[in-house]
């Protein structure tokens, strides 16, 4: 008889490959840091869980651990737990538990932006981003950990592609040329399939969704190569992606009112 997995073990399963890489990456120290900082926000994420789901008596939902899995797995070094804190519940308040715990877009993409625009020096992205060796080992734990995704119908491929796409091309306009190392620096690829391109935010017309992908895509290398501290940009060109869905649904399905 075959076993059935719920939605969070598959994304758990999925998370589970960058998180990995990440630890190999850190060593010994930082991989604890890391793990320290997992269980902490994993208790804090289920606290405010556990207080909305007792308030609106409901369930706490789906999501809860890869929510979690998902902010740890973006950050680049292990920060301080309190920031982190912080994050977490900002994403698991406005991300998750005002929405009934069913989010209108990952939660880990609101924590992380409120991180970054908060805690701006707080380790969060990296700085200097071109200056920074490219990582195949994370790329290729997220492209497996994506594959996972795609096959379980959690990740819209058009985005996905469509921010490929919009990469090259933002490149190409910027300094000439293709940078071909891009997507193996910061977290490119992560922020792509387990943000930009998730289903929870993604828009319902496929045109709308290619044009989502280039959006970030674009913004991506124009924030990479256009500012002086070369930030990883992939956090903020996913956010705006996200809220920008909507709109694109509505200009690319619109049809004129017939009289």
């Amino acid at each position: 008889m075959p076993i059935k997995m719920n939605e969070d073990t598959i994304k758990i399963a999925g998370l589970s490959l960058p998180l990995a890489a990440r630890l190999f990456a850190d060593g010994a120290e930082a991989g604890a840091d890391r793990l320290l900082l997992l269980l902490l926000s994993l208790s804090v994420a289920y606290a405010w869980g556990a207080n909305f789901a007792r308030r609106d008596e409901r369930a706490i939902g789906q999501g809860l651990i890869p929510y979690v899995l998902m902010f740890v797995v973006f950050l680049p070094s292990p920060v301080s737990l309190v920031s982190a804190g912080v994050a977490i519940s900002f994403g698991s308040i406005f991300g998750r538990e005002v929405f009934g715990g069913k989010p209108i877009m990952p939660p880990a993409l609101i924590a992380l932006a409120f991180a970054l625009f908060s805690y701006p020096d707080g380790g969060f992205q990296v700085r200097h981003l071109l200056n920074q060796t490219p990582d195949p080992v994370f790329a290729a734990a997220c492209v497996a950990g994506g594959a996972i995704y795609l096959w379980k119908g959690f990740l819209e491929w058009r985005v996905a592609a469509g921010a490929l796409l919009g990469s090259a091309l933002g490149s190409q306009l910027m300094i000439g040329s293709i940078s071909w190392e891009q997507p193996l620096l910061g977290a490119y690829i992560a922020g792509v399939l387990f943000l930009a391109a998730s289903t929870e935010s993604a828009p319902r017309a496929a045109s709308a969704r290619w044009v989502q992908g280039l959006l970030v895509g674009v913004l991506v290398m124009v924030i990479r190569i256009a500012d002086p501290d070369q930030p990883d940009g992939i956090i903020f060109a996913a956010l705006l992606g996200c809220l920008f869905a909507p709109l694109l649904d509505r200009a690319l399905m619109w049809r004129p009112l017939r009289g």
